[in-house]
């Protein structure tokens, strides 16, 4: 696994509603939130941009009311990170990257007294997001329904949504999902469980249903970004293992 495997992913476009070209940098974006996850640029292979490709890449993001952002692979544009450093922008992370094959994956049991399936009606798509919003200390609220299409889109193309419920309440649990496959290529991302439901093993029976989808439809390569300790030693118990080099998350606030 490279930095171009990793950058070719993120540039596919998956679930996301629009993208376009700003100097050496491709602006992803989804409509109808600001979520900055949602929202980044993907710098090219071995980018390094003159001072007026990243004020266009900042005038870019601020039009439209985001926090300039990018995500990518520090190995895979080393001079960047400095760079950006320079015009105002701040590592708000260095994440570990892990991946899995088929055939290296061990996948976890369904934890006793909860359900985990594929997302498919417009409401479990709706409870796959308003769980993973409470996990990620978002507003919780009614979804809008363009979210809804957006998930709904990703599964047409290929990739997946997962929801874990409780089997009791019925109350959602978890859920993850991962994009449409790129190349044999796709991420696990978005795994989050309810306050009331964690450690439990929803995340772990979350993920393993998504390794089972996606493997099961031919994708050779899964990776992740773990965030925390405890998160990479679940990931690791289901197959997971470090990759080279480190996913680079960095912003800019406004002046």
């Amino acid at each position: 696994m490279t930095a171009e495997n990793v950058h070719a992913f993120l540039r596919a476009g998956g679930a996301r509603d629009h993208q376009y070209r700003v100097g050496s940098f491709l602006i992803r974006l989804t409509l109808n939130t600001k979520h900055p996850m949602l929202n980044y640029a993907v710098p090219d292979d071995d980018a390094s941009p003159s001072a007026g490709e990243v004020e266009a890449l900042v005038k870019a993001f601020e039009a439209r009311g985001l926090e300039p952002r990018l995500e990518y692979v520090s190995e895979g544009a080393p001079a960047l990170e400095t760079i950006l450093h320079r015009h105002g922008f701040s590592t708000d992370a260095h994440l570990p990257i892990m991946r899995c094959r088929p055939g290296e994956e061990r996948l976890a049991e369904v934890p006793p007294g909860f359900e985990v399936v594929l997302a498919r009606s417009d409401e479990e798509h709706a409870d796959a997001i308003a769980v993973a919003d409470q996990a990620y200390r978002e507003p919780v609220g009614p979804v809008d329904p363009s979210r809804i299409e957006s998930r709904r889109r990703g599964v047409q193309k290929g990739g997946a949504v997962v929801l874990a419920r409780n089997r009791d309440s019925n109350a959602p649990a978890g859920s993850g999902l991962f994009p449409p496959p790129r190349a044999g290529v796709t991420e696990v991302a978005g795994v989050g469980t309810a306050h009331a439901f964690r450690r439990q093993g929803v995340a772990a029976a979350v993920t393993s249903r998504l390794m089972e989808s996606a493997f099961g439809g031919g994708v050779q390569l899964l990776w992740l970004t773990p965030e925390g300790a405890e998160g990479e030693r679940i990931y690791a118990r289901l197959g997971f293992s470090r990759a080279h080099g480190h996913m680079v998350h960095i912003s800019r606030q406004a002046l």
